[in-house]
This record gives structure tokens, sequence and C-alpha cells, in this order.
């Protein structure tokens, strides 16, 4: 609604936003005001506090009720901040309403900050609700709810954060868990030790029939499957 204080609740919240330790990006367009009078809005960089002028009366561009937006003025705060939407962990837009969408590079910016999942904070003309609607809960900011719905934006940016640093955390625990189950290095190849010669008896050689029923009486030793490979596999030789 007009005059409900949307740009002070989203000062607010960024505030208390940065005061938790949450990198907020974005920007807000406050009043410009000359002798108690607007005289047109400019935009803020919430993460760098440059300012530049959105519309005034005296501008020169597309006109929007009385006032005349500075379309480059705009841009120069608004799209580097957009473009750079997932190094925050929060996104404020303030607003999406005529003169902002007399931008065709906030328009086409706008797809990519939805699509981000950085949770996005945006105040909305009423004239665009059906149109941005499917991209999350829309509230209606009277005079009379602003507190509410403050502490409301808190809990739930605050929550989706938490989330999602729970998300992030999981797989590098996974991983220390897997690189301590690592199987350890070979320390060096070792070379098998060689069989002590036999020495000649001087006794004659057996026949190669006698050989061969002496091999047949002696038992043959029991083949252990897989265990020469698993010791080399622990061991790491």
């Amino acid at each position: 609604m007009p005059k409900s204080g949307k740009t002070t609740i989203l000062r607010k919240v960024v505030d208390e936003l940065k005061g938790r330790g949450l990198k907020v990006g974005g920007f807000i367009s406050p009043e410009e005001t000359e002798h108690g009078t607007r005289t047109g809005f400019f935009v803020e960089d919430l993460e760098t506090g440059k300012v530049a002028t959105l519309a005034s009366t005296d501008a020169n561009g597309p006109k929007v009720s009385k006032y005349h937006v500075d379309i480059k003025s705009f841009e120069s705060i608004a799209v580097p901040s957009m473009e750079n939407v997932d190094m925050y962990d929060v996104f404020v837009i303030d607003e999406i309403g005529r003169m902002e969408l007399k931008s065709q590079k906030f328009v086409a910016l706008l797809d990519k900050v939805f699509e981000s999942p950085v949770p996005v904070i945006a105040s909305l003309n009423r004239d665009y609700v059906d149109q941005y609607t499917v991209h999350g809960d829309v509230v209606l900011l009277t005079q009379t709810n602003r507190e509410a719905i403050f502490l409301d934006l808190i809990n739930k940016v605050v929550a989706e954060y938490a989330g999602k640093s729970r998300r992030a955390a999981k797989p590098k625990q996974k991983a220390k868990k897997q690189k301590a189950r690592k199987k350890p290095k070979a320390m060096g190849k070792t070379k098998p030790a060689k069989k002590p010669k036999k020495k000649k008896s001087g006794m004659p050689k057996p026949k190669k029939e006698e050989r061969h029923a002496h091999k047949e009486e002696e038992p043959k030793p029991k083949k252990r499957h897989g265990v020469i490979g698993k010791a080399r596999e622990f061991i790491g030789f």
C-alpha cells in the first residue's frame, strides 16, 4: 500500500539480518525530499552504501507520474548486485514497480534473482502482484501490521538460512568420514626374500617314476581363497 512504510521496514529487516551475521545484498529506494516535499527517489546499494538517482522531477528519462526515471543511474546500482546475487545470504529488492521496470536490464535480471537459491525479499507494486506471486508468498503491508510482518520476515529468512547451512555442512562431514576410511598408502615395495639354494646331497637322483609316486603320496595344502589379495589391499604393498 502507498505510504505504508515498505522502505522503512526493509531497512529495519536489513539491519537486523546484518546484525545476525548474514551478508545482505540488493538495494532499497528511499524518498528524496526537499523542504519536506518529495522530489524523487534514489537507489542505495545495501552492501556498499553507494547511492544514485532513481527518479526525480528534473531528470531526463521515461515519465512515471510526475517523475522522470534515470535508467542509467538506477542500473549503475541495481545491475551489479543482481548479477552477483549468489554471493549473498539474503537479497533485497525495493521495489518491483513502474519506475524500476523501465529498465530492460532490471527486468532480464529478475529471472536470475528468483531462480537463485538465495532467499529474496522484495517490495512489489500492487499492479504486478499477479505477475510475480508465482515466485513466493505475497503479504499486504499496512501501517498496522508492519511489526508483525517484520518479525515474520526475520523468522523465515533465519530459518531458511539455517536450513541451507545444515544442508551445506552435510557433504563436508561425509567427506571427512570417507577420508578417515582411506586405505593406508604403501610405504615402499619390499623384495621377497630369496630362497636358500639346496645343497647337493651327493645321493643319486631317483627315477621319474619314483619322484611322481612320492608326490602323489604327499597331501596337497588347502588354498586360502582371497587371503593374499586382501592382505595386499590392506597392508598396501
